[in-house]
């Protein structure tokens, strides 16, 4: 069958059940999007969907979101899909991708043909195979952003073309991601927003503060600040540190730690950030505690998370662990973080790349535990409100089916 196809006259449309769904995703670690991805796929309606997972295997991962999609009985394949990263960014790395694209999407292609799939949905802006194959067969495709592109550029305004053109549905994680990406007539007609969600009780009631505090060395009076993300220029973790620097000039009650690891081969910000570390006033109250797999216990062990992104973030899954967490939230003001934070009610919004005015927030809170506590109550009252995990299945369950379909009857 061709999809999208006409129906004759007097033509019944047949529906298969359940139809088959090829995902494609660019990493297998288990940061924001991954999680997302996997959170999804456990939550999908087997009665309806039948996933298929397609992970790039073009840098050498650990492997973590594979194994946990194969211990969930979901359908995993390595291939060498077409991710556009920062290496590309170049005049001999654009042909280098586009080359890498063209086989991607034959490979792709003929996959889609042999298995039979009736949709196919990348998730992120960084895989375009998706899209092109799925042109190439004619399947409806769905685009699930997690991302605001602003640089480069040149990158930023071709997606604006390509993707509404190669997509039926774009699923945004905030507002901030749908306005940044469509016209607004492009996102009345194919935008949707569906806000990332987690099932709250993971957060709430994680148990390990203590544990967390002891392998810190805390004593009970002392302050946590946290950050947990993966370690990039994008997330700043610099910035942190650079506050962080300042802070301790002023109180001896603080501890900060970050938890995360750089992109695989990519450690100009680990080592970046060993340096401000060393040069801070004082280097043994700032952790670097690499990749960690216990993040409900990390954020039951701090006090304030810290999220000083530099570039636009969509929909911070930290973010939203946070305030199921209780805790408060410092972030920057920029993208999806003005959706998640409010400013003075769960949180602070600071100025991006601004050390000192992260520094004047976290101080701030530092210094008035009572409103600290009253911000992470605010917050977690809000994630249950509007940012469960339940919800964001419900509707992404619904977002599939009814594209499916959507194509049939056409």
């Amino acid at each position: 069958m061709t999809y999208p196809r006409t129906l004759s006259p007097g033509e019944t449309p047949t529906i298969r059940c359940p139809a088959r769904v090829l995902f494609l995703h660019p990493s297998n670690e288990l940061y924001g999007s991954d999680v997302v991805l996997l959170n999804l796929l456990r939550g999908l309606d087997r009665r309806r969907v039948e996933p298929l997972v397609v992970l790039a295997n073009d840098l050498d991962y650990e492997g973590l979101l594979s194994k946990e999609l194969e211990a969930s009985g979901i359908d995993c394949r390595q291939l060498p899909i077409a991710v556009m990263r920062r290496k590309y960014f170049s005049p001999r790395g654009i042909p280098a991708f586009y080359q890498r694209l063209r086989q991607s999407t034959r490979d792709v292609a003929a996959l889609i043909e042999r298995e039979r799939i009736d949709i196919v949905h990348t998730n992120t802006l960084a895989v375009w195979t998706g899209a092109t194959a799925a042109r190439r067969t004619g399947r409806p495709h769905l685009w699930h952003i997690h991302e605001l592109l602003e640089r480069p550029p040149q990158l930023n305004s071709f997606m604006r073309r390509f993707v509404p053109s190669h997509t039926q549905r774009v699923i945004s994680v905030s507002q901030a991601g749908l306005d940044h990406l469509l016209l607004p007539d492009v996102a009345r007609e194919k935008g949707v927003v569906l806000y990332n969600g987690l099932k709250g009780e993971d957060w709430a009631q994680a148990t390990g503060r203590e544990r967390i505090r002891h392998e810190l060395g805390c004593r009970p009076d002392e302050v946590v600040l946290g950050m947990v993300a993966r370690i990039s220029s994008f997330k700043a973790p610099d910035t942190f540190v650079e506050a962080a620097s300042l802070l301790l000039r002023q109180h001896a009650n603080v501890v900060c730690f970050i938890a995360g690891g750089p992109v695989p081969g990519q450690t100009a910000m680990l080592d970046r950030l060993r340096q401000l570390i060393a040069a801070s006033p004082a280097p043994d109250r700032i952790r670097l505690l690499g990749f960690r797999r216990d993040t409900p216990d990390l954020l039951a062990g701090l006090d304030i998370l810290v999220q000083p992104s530099r570039d636009p973030e969509a929909c911070s899954m930290t973010i939203l662990q946070a305030m199921f967490a209780g805790k408060p939230v410092v972030a920057t003001d920029v993208g999806g973080n003005k959706e998640l934070v409010v400013d003075g009610g769960t949180g602070i919004l600071v100025p991006k790349e601004q050390p000192e005015a992260l520094a004047s927030a976290l101080d701030a809170l530092i210094r008035d535990p009572q409103r600290r506590h009253n911000m992470g109550a605010t917050g977690q009252q809000r994630a249950y409100r509007q940012f469960t995990l339940d919800e964001q299945v419900r509707r992404f369950n619904q977002i599939l089916w009814e594209t499916y379909v959507g194509s049939i009857r056409r």
